[in-house]
């Protein structure tokens, strides 16, 4: 349903309030939601409304005051501002963005976020963005890589901001990391200028914290708090929780629109289907995730690996072939075999058959079944997890330290796709190499997090929490490191 555009507004201090014609407020993702901000607002709102003069008085917003922080006393206290500077940080943001209410007042429409989870298409125009540090408050630089690859991730960044654009806020919000995130996006200037050409400086670091705030709802940091965390767990956690939000917020709308389907059609759905597989044998085809729900984060990075279990002549309906559809939001990729040096021979290895011995069919028959998995759907960002860490049975999980050679651009092998003529698109396409998330250390438990990061341009930058550097080209990204060793791979296919 459009929404209406507002009947009335009010002025609380410097932001317009629009008030609908329900008599619902609504404000945008971005408005403040410190309660001593909205007292102080209300009070200066209610000495004006009471001393006001005939005449119009057009008062200029008063310019926000940056406090002085005094030194923390904890992990914690570091992470949790001040009312003060929560305030302050909250008027900030205010004067800086046009408010969706204004906006709407000068005639624009805005849609339900419903709506633009329906309708989205993977885009890659978001504009680049001036770098900006991340304060590592206590063993944090797991979440700073995830934050800056996400930032500079166009399908993802342009998400973002195409949700900030088009959709009124709701104070009852049941999509807190998505917020989160659409406030993170928000703290960095557009600006394309290289680094090094940068005449004002950067802005100063800031810690992320309505990302802290969300996940903290979310109870993530009753594990995650003052300790070292995996980065790929961080992310997996994060991407998922958004993922899981929008499902929600469109499992909801189609509970009030869409008539409920029956339990006979369901079972037909998932019953499975046949399809001409190599040597024109047919395969049973099943989807074990057919209930998954499409959301703009499974266009960004969704894929599906096909799992294939072969045993000759012995099913029960006569197939040879019986095959399961399995999604995935990025490729998880052993690289402790010595045979594997290169991504390309962690993507064979991945895709090799695998004998499974004592293989017992329906019948009750020995048989010796296979067993391979290939790339059934690849997704615009294809994200690659190399498995530095594995567990052994005398020593425990160790890393794995070795030098893992990746491109700067990947071409799909034919032998890692499946053969169907769903992947036909795939066997020329080309993805480029976007960001590295390095980890540094001997351990999974501890050690440090730093990224390469490549900006919309071609430019690539190192991240080290607030430390930024410029690097030449992308021969200083491919190269071996002595005191870091490539854990997430970022590529993005060439448009």
């Amino acid at each position: 349903m459009e929404a209406l555009a507002p009947s009335r507004s009010v002025k609380i201090g410097s932001i317009d309030i629009a008030i609908d014609h329900n008599c619902q407020v609504q404000l945008p993702y971005y408005a403040p939601r410190d309660l001593e901000f909205w007292e102080a607002q209300y009070k200066e709102y209610r000495r004006r409304k009471t001393g006001e003069q005939d005449d119009e008085v057009v008062e200029e917003p008063a310019a926000p005051q940056t406090p002085v922080k005094a030194k923390p006393v904890s992990w914690a206290a570091l992470l949790r501002p001040s009312p003060a500077a929560a305030a302050a940080a909250a008027n900030k943001k205010a004067n800086e963005i046009v408010s969706s209410q204004a906006a709407a007042a000068d005639g624009r429409k805005f849609t339900t976020l419903e709506d633009v989870l329906e309708n989205w298409q993977v885009e890659f125009s978001a504009p680049a963005v001036q770098p900006r540090g991340l304060v590592n408050s206590g063993n944090m630089c797991f979440m700073n890589v995830v934050l800056q690859a996400l930032l500079y991730c166009e399908p993802f960044c342009s998400m973002l901001r195409h949700i900030k654009k088009s959709v009124v806020f709701s104070f009852n919000s049941n999509t807190p990391l998505l917020e989160a995130l659409i406030r993170f996006v928000h703290e960095f200037r557009a600006d394309r200028t290289p680094l090094e050409q940068l005449e004002t400086g950067l802005e100063s670091p800031f810690v992320p914290e309505d990302v802290y705030e969300a996940l903290q709802k979310k109870n993530v940091f009753q594990t995650l708090r003052g300790q070292q965390e995996d980065a790929q767990e961080f992310m997996s956690y994060l991407v998922d929780g958004i993922h899981e939000e929008m499902v929600s917020v469109l499992q909801a709308h189609r509970a009030r629109t869409v008539p409920a389907t029956s339990t006979e059609d369901s079972a037909e759905n998932g019953a499975g289907w046949l399809e001409v597989g190599p040597n024109n044998r047919a395969v049973n085809m099943r989807d074990v995730h057919s209930e998954a729900v499409r959301t703009p984060i499974t266009q960004i990075f969704g894929g599906a690996l096909q799992s294939t279990l072969t045993v000759p002549g012995a099913t029960s309906d006569g197939t040879p072939r019986r095959s399961n559809r399995e999604p995935f939001q990025w490729l998880a990729l052993d690289v402790s075999s010595d045979s594997v040096s290169t991504i390309g021979d962690a993507l064979d290895e991945l895709v090799a058959p695998e004998t499974i011995e004592g293989y017992m069919t329906v019948q009750g028959q020995p048989a010796t079944a296979t067993k391979q998995m290939v790339l059934e759907r690849v997704p615009p960002v294809l994200v690659l997890h190399l498995k530095r860490f594995v567990f052994c049975a005398d020593e425990g999980v160790k890393k794995v330290h070795k030098f893992i050679e990746y491109p700067a651009e990947l071409a799909l092998a034919p032998a890692w796709l499946a053969r169907s003529s769903g992947t036909a698109r795939y066997r020329n396409a080309r993805f480029r190499l976007t960001g590295v998330i390095y980890h540094h250390g001997s351990h999974a438990s501890g050690g440090h997090y730093t990224c390469d990061i490549q900006r919309p341009g071609g430019e690539w930058l190192q991240f080290d929490d607030v430390d930024i550097e410029s690097l030449e080209s992308v021969d200083a990204v491919l190269k071996e490191k002595s005191d870091r060793t490539a854990y997430i791979l970022f590529y993005t296919i060439c448009r």
